[in-house]
């Protein structure tokens, strides 16, 4: 057998048991292995390698596989051991090292695991290729890109199957939306193994349509372990994009300056949403928490040729932000992916006007662009939440940002704590009906994202509380119900999963939510499609964890 087990034994097991949050697994003591992590960790090279592990693993007693690519996910699901589980023996099965990308431009590529398939396509990635490395490779040998995140380090294995979201996606939608064909290996009929499928967007099979859409879009480590993702074109490289980070300290900010800003941001995306040519304007705003530090809006602006010809939507944008707010901005001099940016320090130059905009935006080479905006940040620990909105910001949910912002924090625990609220809609939202048809990206009719997150080092409870209760307050103020899905709001991420969204009004202090997955997938046909496919495929539930698909 070729994989590399690494067992409790070995020097590396403590470190292999975790991913990128630090909160998990459960139990995490630096330099040591958590009991309640994984007891094994295989390092899997090839296909082989997999069915082969699989075997190994869930001929354990109690034996359960998880599946690691990046190591990103938020939640404990590929670290912990499930919960109400007693002698669960859980392995992951780290597909890290499958990063192969293979590009040919006749479309000629077969699927590796089913070579018999008669599907082909001109790209192949496999699941442990990260973004930045694929950014880099696609590049260069076909002037490609993905619409993918813009944090390096995120493994494709776990992006693309939950949608795959970046700053190119309003201009050419979701990486799943390219998606055409996928190698997965699925439980056989006694859950004590591993089969190899090969799915296609052009598949008569319904069974086999119905797995490929759970492909794109549901999320990872449900139904399978996917081995390789095929695409049979991928949109063009931009050649350059126009770079702009604005910064408002928090200190000549109020309440009515923030809402104005948080109105005229909703509503140019919104207002803009038929135009075409607008579609390539991206951009991330981070409001702070105070002892975090000030506003941020970064905006990044590509035409709809791909180049920089065009600036109209871009001056539009950035005309309208400084009028909503009133007085300057200040171009931000930090590295925009850093957190902490304390207010009163910025000594950027004033932005008062279209020209001042014009002389502080960087011009660069998107492959550049997107070297220096790719930033995973620190390894430490952190709590995510996620929203699609739809509407207007209504007064409930400005006052419960501005208040989330002015979170009492005597202990000065929420010094890397912010609410980001990222573009959306564009492309994702007017794809074409046969992508849609076998879509399970359910939010297409939102114009912003939200991706409150907060960061620490300490793993000291009442750090962990203050974390815990400022992230779930704001939620809490914002929603009528705990949740997003008041009428402005279109559910939750399934790629930020959150498991207090599990509960009824998002707090674990209450029973679960029977309800909870509708959250995810408000669509009802999407949510009824992914819970007979996880019946179909995964029937023994080999595939689990705390937010899989509900079987009945």
């Amino acid at each position: 057998m070729a994989f590399d087990l690494v067992p409790p034994s070995d020097s590396r097991h403590s470190t292999l048991q975790k991913g990128f949050n630090l909160r998990w697994p459960k139990g995490n003591v630096q330099g040591e292995s958590s009991p309640d992590g994984a007891n094994l960790i295989y390092l899997c090279h090839t296909p082989q390698d997999i069915i082969d592990a699989a075997a190994q693993a869930l001929a354990m007693p109690n034996g359960r596989i998880t599946v690691r690519s990046g190591g990103h996910c938020y939640e404990g699901f590929v670290s912990n051991v499930m919960p109400n589980a007693p002698g669960e023996a859980l392995s992951i099965l780290d597909v890290g090292q499958m990063n192969q990308v293979a590009y040919d431009p006749n479309g000629q590529i077969g699927s590796v695991l089913v070579p018999d398939s008669p599907y082909r396509y001109s790209v192949r990635l496999e699941p442990g290729c990260q973004n930045w490395d694929t950014s880099v490779a696609l590049y260069k040998l076909a002037g490609k890109a993905l619409p993918s995140g813009s944090c390096y380090s995120v493994g494709l294995g776990g992006h693309i199957c939950g949608g795959g979201y970046g700053l190119l996606s309003r201009k050419y939608g979701l990486v799943c939306d390219w998606l055409d064909g996928v190698d997965i290996l699925v439980a056989d009929a006694t859950g004590t193994g591993l089969e190899p499928v090969h799915v296609s967007r052009d598949s008569s099979d319904s069974d086999e349509l119905d797995l490929f859409a759970a492909c794109c879009g549901a999320g990872g480590g449900q139904f399978g372990i996917i081995t390789s993702y095929y695409f049979k074109a991928l949109p063009p490289a931009p050649r350059e994009v126009l770079w702009l980070p604005l910064e408002w300290d928090l200190n000549e900010l109020d309440r009515t300056k923030l809402g104005g800003l948080l109105d005229a941001y909703q509503l140019w995306f919104a207002s803009h949403q038929a135009d075409p040519s607008t579609w390539g304007l991206a951009t991330k705003l981070e409001m702070r928490h105070a002892n975090t530090g000030n506003v941020t809006l970064g905006i990044h602006y590509v035409d709809k040729d791909g180049q920089l010809d065009d600036l109209a939507p871009f001056d539009d944008f950035v005309s309208s932000m400084l009028a909503a707010v009133g007085g300057s901005a200040r171009e931000s001099l930090l590295p925009f992916h850093v957190v902490h940016q304390p207010s009163g320090m910025n000594k950027g130059r004033h932005i008062t006007s279209l020209r001042t905009a014009h002389d502080a935006a960087r011009r660069l080479d998107w492959l550049y662009a997107t070297q220096s905006l790719n930033g995973s940040g620190d390894n430490q620990r952190g709590r995510y939440k996620s929203a699609y909105q739809k509407g207007a910001f209504t007064l409930k949910v400005k006052d419960a940002i501005w208040n989330t912002m002015k979170w009492p924090d005597p202990a000065q625990y929420l010094t890397q704590s912010l609410i980001q609220i990222q573009s959306f809609g564009g492309r994702i939202n007017e794809m074409e009906a046969p992508i849609l048809a076998q879509t399970s990206a359910a939010q297409r009719s939102s114009y912003l994202k939200w991706q409150p997150q907060c960061y620490w080092h300490s793993a000291d409870d009442a750090v962990d509380q203050a974390h815990a209760n400022w992230i779930r307050g704001l939620f809490k103020a914002a929603f009528s119900t705990g949740v997003p899905d008041d009428a402005q709001f279109e559910g939750c991420y399934i790629n930020y999963p959150d498991l207090d969204m599990t509960y009824i009004g998002g707090d674990p202090a209450n029973a679960k939510n029977p309800s909870w997955y509708g959250i995810f997938f408000p669509n009802p046909l999407i949510e009824s499609r992914l819970r007979r496919t996880k019946q179909r495929w995964d029937p023994l539930n080999v595939f689990r964890n705390e937010m899989s698909v509900p079987l009945p």
